[in-house]
């Protein structure tokens, strides 16, 4: 089958991670193409299980990527940056300070590899907007780590409901703030946490995509 993937301009990380997903998942079995297709790929409106890159499964995964502090070290939390969410951090970061001063906060201005999360102590979403799908939560599971995230309806799924991070109201600093401290702080939370999320991180296997994936399109081909 003759397969287009079509990417809108300004697609979101989702979007871009989603196509080299299928990409690799569809290249074996059929011909990618960029016209003259029998099927298009929009990744503006494709509907399928979110899906992790495979490296993310790989060696990090099985090494567990719990941060290693040096005494004295300060605590880091770890956001993927854009515009949405730095009011929602600018207004956290003081409060977090008033209770304590050794946190720091790196935004990262590319998608975090599986590599980056060992620098992390909690990764945090605090998306606002419900459209943002760009927060990396599923990664931050597959790699261990505890995670804090924005109560949105795609973090409500990647979180289960809060079974395996937590879940905060949107734009709400406190909550945010007591969350992030719980999060850094109260060891049987994020244990309690993280323990779930491994028990359930298969489901963002590239293979559960695929099985959606080829459903759609053998819908699409009759």
């Amino acid at each position: 089958m003759r397969i287009s993937q079509v990417l809108r301009r300004g697609a979101s990380e989702y979007e871009k991670k989603s196509q080299r997903i299928d990409f690799e998942l569809l290249r074996g079995e059929h011909e990618l193409v960029t016209a003259n297709a029998d099927i298009t790929l929009n990744y503006a409106n494709l509907d399928l299980p979110e899906a992790v890159e495979e490296g993310y499964f790989v060696a990090p995964a099985a090494r567990r990527l719990f941060r290693r502090r040096l005494a004295g070290a300060p605590f880091t939390l770890g956001s993927f940056n854009r515009r949405g969410i730095r009011a929602t951090i600018e207004s956290t970061m003081p409060r977090l300070h008033r209770t304590r001063e050794d946190i720091e906060w790196l935004l990262l201005d590319g998608p975090p590899t599986p590599e980056d999360f060992a620098q992390f102590d909690a990764w945090i979403d605090p998306a606002v907007d419900e459209a943002d799908y760009d927060g990396f939560v599923a990664e931050a599971l597959v790699a261990g780590k505890i995670v804090v995230a924005s109560r949105i309806p795609i973090n409500v799924k990647r979180l289960e409901k809060g079974r395996t991070g937590i879940l905060v109201p949107p734009g709400d600093a406190n909550e945010l703030t007591h969350a992030i401290l719980a999060a850094l702080f109260k060891p049987e939370v994020a244990q309690q946490k993280t323990e779930a999320a491994r028990q359930t991180i298969s489901k963002f296997h590239p293979r559960q995509r695929l099985r959606a994936l080829q459903q759609l399109l053998t819908t699409a081909k009759r």
